[in-house]
């Protein structure tokens, strides 16, 4: 019996043992718990980058009667799938009407092509074009660029807060600086891309049609009436000369009588004093 007690409690003993190194073997293999999350993170980063970035543009050319219901409409249109109006430019006549308009909206990408027919409709049109620029590859390389960037951040500002040395402190002060410039820049790059890649621009010019003046008929002013009618058109014009020519004699004459008759009154008088007398003989 008592061998049988000891036997057992070796037995007990040694499955203690076992589970215990057992134990000890899945603690080493578990992996960090913060490897996983990291690992997921990023695994969700590279999908989120892979959908597609596009940048579209497009131009619009309309003609129209009356261009300010076209504008209205436009930037209802553009509300409509949430757009807005950038930027709004127009010019108007002598009678306060508008002659031409030009209008950039800003629409989301999926309602681009939508929204491009719907303001073709709104005059005649003379001329559609548009763009398209994929800039996948570069939203993945800025972006992939500013996490690397964002780490060594990270550890530079860890290494800082270790240094003890002065030295040390200067030149990790000097990286930081550099690699946050870099970092700024290359995040304005990212937000001007998915900005652009998110909202496509239209830009709409809107012109009053011209007017067009049909060519007068080679015999529209040919007959009797019409001969008449240029005689007196003619005769009119002869007086209106006639009497412009006498308005601009009239101050010469006037200056000429009043400087001529008192002359030729003295120069009569002197020749009658000049004249002999009957019957005197020189």
């Amino acid at each position: 019996m008592a061998v049988l007690g000891l036997t057992a409690c070796t037995g007990s003993g040694g499955g203690s043992n076992a589970s215990s190194d057992s134990a000890s073997t899945q603690d080493r293999a578990a992996p960090e718990p913060a490897t996983a999350p990291e690992g997921r993170a990023a695994g969700a980063n590279r999908t989120a980058v892979r959908t597609q970035s596009v940048i579209k543009t497009g131009e619009i050319y309309l003609t129209s009667k009356d261009i300010e219901t076209v504008r209205g409409e436009a930037a209802r249109l553009v509300a409509a799938v949430g757009g807005t109006v950038d930027r709004e430019q127009t010019a108007n006549d002598r009678a306060g009407r508008a002659q031409e308009s030009t209008m950039v909206v800003r629409v989301p990408v999926s309602s681009f092509d939508t929204t491009k027919r719907a303001l073709q409709k709104l005059g005649r049109l003379q001329h559609a074009d548009d763009q398209k620029k994929d800039v996948t590859t570069q939203v993945i390389d800025v972006g992939e660029r500013v996490q690397t960037l964002q780490n060594s951040i990270d550890r530079l500002q860890r290494f800082q807060r270790q240094a003890q040395d002065v030295d040390d402190l200067l030149r990790f002060e000097n990286d930081l600086t550099q690699r946050q410039s870099e970092l700024q820049s290359l995040k304005a790059q990212q937000a001007y891309l998915l900005d652009q890649s998110a909202m496509s621009t239209l830009t709409l010019h809107v012109t009053r049609p011209e007017t067009v003046v049909p060519p007068r008929d080679a015999l529209a002013d040919a007959g009797f009436l019409a001969g008449l009618r240029s005689g007196w058109n003619a005769l009119v014009d002869v007086v209106v000369v006639g009497l412009t020519v006498l308005g601009a004699l009239v101050p010469f004459l006037v200056a000429g009588a009043l400087v001529g008759l008192p002359a030729w009154l003295v120069l009569r008088t002197v020749l009658r004093r000049r004249k002999p007398a009957p019957g005197t003989t020189v």
